[in-house]
């Protein structure tokens, strides 16, 4: 029986694959830039609201878990989340980091909620908990 394996040409042609997926758009649009059957709302809404969006995505470690208001958001807007612990649990660290790895002044609303201000990139919500201490 013959073992398959890669080859350099298949790495190679992968990563071009892969890098020109990336790079070119993949969905098609009318004339104009306006948006044709096969591009569908989704490309009207990005069209309406004027701007590009980004990421916001909850990371919560085991003991609870983090709600984001929205799951991407424009730069300049306000995102909100919740942090709900589980039972016997509580929340040790908040924080908003971009994709960067530069932290965000995350600010306490009331309890547990949160905000922060979206910057132009994807940011990562990290939520750390504990047992709660008696």
């Amino acid at each position: 029986m013959r073992r398959h394996t890669i080859t350099l040409p298949m790495l190679i042609f992968i990563a071009v694959l892969l890098v020109s997926m990336a790079i070119f758009p993949t969905a098609a649009s009318g004339s104009a830039g306006e948006p044709d059957a096969v591009a569908g709302s989704g490309a009207m809404l990005s069209l309406a609201s004027g701007g590009e969006s980004f990421n916001v995505i909850a990371s919560a470690h085991s003991g609870g878990v983090v709600l984001p208001s929205v799951s991407d958001s424009a730069a300049g807007k306000t995102v909100s989340f919740s942090v709900d612990p589980s039972s016997g649990y509580e929340t040790a660290s908040v924080a908003a980091i971009t994709a960067a790895g530069e932290m965000l002044q995350v600010v306490r609303v009331q309890g547990e909620k949160y905000s922060f201000v979206m910057p132009e990139e994807a940011v990562v919500i990290d939520v750390t908990f504990q047992y709660t201490r008696t």
